[in-house]
């Protein structure tokens, strides 16, 4: 007994670091109400942000899922001055499922719905101006069609259904520079984003050095073969 409470303690204790220092880096405490991402994710995807920011890499940051904007504003203050957010969402809750998804999706048709307003205001919030962020409203099928960036550093994938994530892939990943990232929110936890993945994978013929963070989440940088250089994955 007096371990488990020792256990859940120091669980609490790495919980409010975390968020502590998430906080410090946006430069906001309502990074959290404008985010689905609980704080250990935030703080990955801001790691994965400082990542590819050492690595000298030109391109964009794309977000396709973008919710009320807490990833976006963290992701953004962490990455290069120069580079330029695209923000892509329906901000009308989450799409209709297809035959590729699971059962339980269906019950999330139209759920979580952002405000675009919400968006912005957490941007600057975060101290990003207007000129560093474009916001796209509308379903993917609709808004990929419009001009897109010319390079892609950073992809974040948080679109859970198969048709989405499918359609993210085959726009964006060809985008993708040479060390760029990609990360993939749903991966083990809504089975249409995972075989959404594997079908693009096998149908493009690429083999991703896929890397795992908890129980959902997946990444890998575009062209990396092994990790052999001993680089690991540590959240902020």
């Amino acid at each position: 007994m007096f371990r488990r409470k020792k256990k859940k303690l120091r669980e609490k204790a790495s919980v409010a670091a975390t968020r502590k220092e998430i906080v410090e880096i946006a430069g906001t405490s309502s990074i959290f109400e404008h985010s689905l991402c609980r704080p250990s994710k935030l703080a990955s995807l801001g790691a994965l942000a400082t990542e590819v920011g050492k690595r000298g890499l030109e391109g964009d940051f794309v977000e396709c899922g973008v919710y009320k904007g807490g990833s976006a504003a963290l992701i953004s203050k962490l990455l290069p001055a120069d580079c330029h957010a695209w923000l892509y969402d329906s901000f009308e809750g989450m799409p209709e499922v297809s035959e590729h998804d699971d059962s339980e999706a269906k019950q999330w048709e139209g759920e979580c719905v952002g405000r675009l307003d919400d968006a912005v205001q957490i941007m600057s919030e975060a101290s990003i101006p207007l000129e560093r962020f474009t916001i796209r409203k509308g379903w993917f099928e609709d808004t990929f069609k419009e001009p897109l960036p010319k390079q892609v550093q950073y992809l974040h994938v948080d679109a859970d259904w198969y048709d989405s994530v499918l359609l993210t892939l085959e726009t964006f990943y060809p985008l993708v520079v040479d060390g760029g990232l990609i990360v993939l929110d749903d991966f083990g936890h809504w089975e249409g984003c995972r075989r959404a993945f594997y079908d693009y994978c096998e149908r493009e013929k690429i083999r991703p050095l896929l890397d795992r963070f908890e129980n959902d989440q997946a990444f890998w940088f575009k062209g990396r073969e092994h990790n052999r250089d001993g680089w690991t994955h540590k959240a902020l």
